[in-house]
């Protein structure tokens, strides 16, 4: 029998190298970046005002509580010299969170800190340094700095920020596409009637399902009946349209098994038997290029086979460094039959 870490190493060994492509935003979720993505521009863009509040020259809050008039507002959105409000000596804007500044005004009071008195002024009850409640250009991000380094995983955030900054592509390793095929006379599916000797595939839905939560393309390439025409025909054609392919059963020693033979005939393959339990019987290799993992036909063990072997190997092709996302519990099997 051959020791996991062994069996894993061969994997990783085979599989091809990440893929390089250009990506929009609105494919990007959950791929990894192949290259830094630096911001074009200065984040904030302007002068603003973290709070909600009245924008003022801190030099006129000296000796707090003052009055100050106040000569207009400005909401966000709003260009204050497009609106005509300036802050000279003595006066005050009201002013909304994300506004930018108006001319004159260096500081910002928040609301909870003033009192209106009469209709065009305010009490300023504290008194305040410049820059307070400012967020200046460039603060979070300068022009050319690095938003993200290559091998960043992107999340939801992740392309929030993007998009902040006006990225609306990214060079990211392809997302894969992933075919699952699933070969036997003795399977059904749903609620179909069952005859003596056949089961429920229930292996393709899990397959697929693990494929989907990873983050990779799942392409379902159907159930496939005992027969090398059809079989090789499926493997074929998943081979010319997805990145890796997946089947379940047939990889025991001495299993008899259409699969094992065409894929013998199309491909480079390696039966192996690994020294664990469960999920003891794996199949790997490459089909015209392309790795085709033969997973055990129980299901929990193709299950666990997917998760030592198909996942790290799927990530490594997707540009992740961490290759193991979950801890699975496999018994060393140190028997020698």
């Amino acid at each position: 029998m051959i020791p996991l870490e062994e069996a894993r190493a061969h994997v990783l060994g085979r599989c091809p190298a990440p893929v390089a492509d250009d990506v929009t935003l609105a494919d990007a979720l959950g791929l990894v970046l192949a290259a830094p993505v630096a911001s074009p521009e200065d984040v904030p863009p302007f002068a603003n005002t973290a709070m909600d509040g009245f924008a003022v020259r801190a030099a006129d809050t000296v000796g707090a509580p003052v009055e100050l008039v106040v000569v207009g507002t400005v909401a966000a959105g709003v260009d204050p010299v497009a609106a005509g409000v300036s802050v000279a000596a003595g006066t005050a804007a009201r002013i909304m969170t994300g506004a930018p500044m108006p001319p004159g005004a260096d500081a910002v009071v928040m609301v909870e800190r003033t009192e209106r008195v009469g209709d065009d002024r305010v009490r300023v009850d504290v008194e305040v340094s410049p820059g307070n409640h400012v967020r200046h250009p460039g603060e979070d991000l300068a022009a050319g700095d690095e938003a993200f380094g290559a091998g960043t995983v992107l999340g939801p955030g992740h392309l929030g920020v993007l998009a902040s900054i006006g990225v609306e592509r990214v060079p990211a390793w392809r997302r894969l596409r992933v075919g699952v095929a699933s070969t036997g006379d003795e399977l059904r599916e749903g609620a179909e009637p069952l005859a003596r000797g056949q089961i429920r595939d229930a292996n393709r839905p899990s397959l697929l399902g693990l494929l989907a939560e990873m983050g990779v393309e799942p392409v379902d390439l159907g159930r496939v009946p005992d027969d090398e025409a059809p079989i090789e025909r499926a493997l074929v054609d998943g081979v010319a349209s997805c990145d890796a392919l997946l089947t379940s059963g047939g990889v025991s020693m001495g299993d008899f098994d259409y699969v094992k033979v065409v894929l013998d005939r199309i491909g480079d393959m390696r039966w192996m038997q690994v020294a664990i339990k469960p999920a003891k019987p794996l199949a790997f290799g490459l089909v015209d290029g392309v790795p085709v993992f033969g997973l055990p036909g129980n299901p929990v063990s193709s299950m666990v086979s997917f998760e030592l072997f198909a996942r790290p190997a799927l990530r490594a092709m997707g540009g992740h460094a961490e290759l193991d996302r979950r801890r699975v519990r496999a018994v060393v099997d140190g028997g020698l039959g």
